[in-house]
């Protein structure tokens, strides 16, 4: 990896990773916890790695400020079964945050988020041209730390 790759990289870890605090559930409190949705992306057959983590790094990041409840992050394998692949990773604040913006399961966003969303499906449509989705996912809720 040349030096231009690597301080890509990290710019890609400093800007997408802003903070993840991950706090568990307490029952006793009713404190939110978080809600982590994943993603497993591979890049397309001819797509350049440092091209999908310049774009990553300079319009994903920028989409992600849009909703202050939901902070997208990309995530790189360092090691491992999925080294050198992605996964693109929804932080929602809470459950009640995610179905305020997704109120239904495998569903479109609530009328109040449905202008952002349709901005955010635009750069979607032009991430897709970079890398494919698994077409699973799967949403965590934090039970303890």
């Amino acid at each position: 990896m040349n030096l231009n790759a690597s301080v890509l990289s990290l710019c890609c870890v400093i800007t997408l990773s802003m903070s993840i605090v991950t706090r568990a559930a307490d029952p006793e409190t009713r404190a939110p916890a978080p809600v982590l949705t994943m993603r497993e992306l591979e890049l397309k057959p001819g797509v350049k790695a440092e091209d999908f983590e310049r774009f990553a790094c300079r319009e994903m990041a920028s989409a992600s400020r849009s909703m202050p409840e939901l902070k997208m992050h990309i995530l790189k394998g360092d090691r491992g079964a999925r080294k050198g692949k992605y996964i693109l990773m929804w932080e929602f604040d809470s459950i009640e945050a995610r179905n305020r913006i997704f109120p239904r399961e495998g569903g479109g966003s609530s009328s109040k988020y449905q202008q952002t969303w349709k901005e955010m499906l635009a750069l979607l449509s032009k991430f897709g041209t970079y890398v494919k989705e698994a077409p699973t996912y799967t949403d965590y809720v934090t039970i303890s730390d």
